[in-house]
């Protein structure tokens, strides 16, 4: 399911983003450069209003940022990596290293959970979190994704 979303153009593995704004704005970049149709600051408006009903900071060094948008048929993801750390405002109140933001089309409820629930379940197997910090390449981070919902 995520291999169908996820492409190496939509990864980030150096973000330089230090708090929750700046990475919006920097992986809605991601979005806008793969989708030419998208507008940046509709996207923007969503993610945020999105993030006001409760933080996607809900796993520990973990983010997961999403949004509904009418713009899009299918779902699209990016993945970001920071070596630093972004101040996320997450739930546990530590610093975020990976952000998975998804932006979903109106219509399709159940595909949304599903994804966001196998997300959850990958980062429940021991390592994940570690082997996606220690990749060298947007297409390495790609491939370890794909083979970790490949073991779920």
């Amino acid at each position: 399911m995520l291999e169908e979303l996820l492409r190496p153009e939509t990864v980030n593995i150096n973000l330089e983003s230090e708090d929750k704004d700046e990475v919006f704005e920097e992986m809605t970049e991601l979005f806008v450069a793969s989708c030419p149709g998208l507008d940046r600051s509709e996207v923007l408006d969503s993610l945020f209003e999105r993030e006001k009903k409760m933080s996607t900071g809900i796993i520990p060094g973990i983010a997961i940022p999403h949004a509904i948008t009418a713009k899009i048929k299918k779902p699209i993801c990016a993945v970001g990596i920071s070596k630093e750390g972004i101040d996320y405002e997450a739930l546990d109140g530590k610093p975020v290293h990976i952000i998975f933001m998804f932006l979903f089309p109106a219509d399709d409820t159940a595909l949304h959970l599903n994804i966001l629930k196998r997300l959850a379940l990958m980062f429940g197997v021991p390592d994940f979190y570690k082997s996606l910090m220690d990749k060298t390449s947007c297409a390495q981070v790609v491939q370890a994704i794909v083979q970790a919902e490949e073991s779920l």
